[in-house]
């Protein structure tokens, strides 16, 4: 699968117009988020901020000052000051979960929304079967983030996305 034109490795890569870290809403921190940038000293006010989402204090990583980048970002180097424990919104990226239609739908961002995403199943399993995606959706049940909730997406241009499926998860 990773040497296929159209997985994962080669969909960002060939991609010049959305970045996870420079472009998109800061990632949501989730408790075992949380805990590892504890670990690694990145928990402090001086990396991460409080929003509001639907009433909800959420945490987040905060973007460089006067700029759309994500703090550990490295734009020299083009790596993430902190992949190896960087949040589960990360890693979800460029898949994310919105409630649309009364549902939670897998969508993926995208320059060509209206590829073949055939090839993404293998990889939204692996991301259902991750227990930090069990974490994200009991948290996120009275949040409903969803592409036109306007405090989320507050000063965000949304990119273009296709939706995939719907999400396997029980509540």
């Amino acid at each position: 699968m990773e040497n296929d034109r159209y997985s994962i490795s080669n969909l960002c890569v060939s991609c010049k117009k959305l970045s996870c870290c420079t472009d998109f809403f800061p990632p949501l921190l989730y408790p075992s988020d949380l805990i590892r940038l504890k670990n690694v000293g990145k928990s402090e006010n001086e990396f991460l901020k409080n929003i509001r989402i639907n009433g909800n204090v959420i945490k987040t990583i905060k973007k460089k000052e006067n700029s759309t980048t994500c703090m550990f970002w490295d734009e020299e180097k083009r790596l993430c000051g902190i992949y190896n424990d960087r949040p589960f919104d990360c890693k979800m990226f460029p898949f994310d979960v919105v409630w649309t239609n009364n549902e939670y739908h897998w969508i993926v961002y995208s320059c060509n929304p209206e590829s073949d995403w055939a090839w993404t199943e293998q990889y939204l399993q692996k991301l259902e079967s991750d227990p930090q995606f069990n974490e994200m959706m009991q948290n996120n049940k009275g949040i409903r983030l969803t592409s036109d909730n306007p405090e989320y997406l507050a000063n965000i241009e949304e990119p273009p996305y296709a939706v995939l499926r719907k999400v396997n998860w029980k509540e």
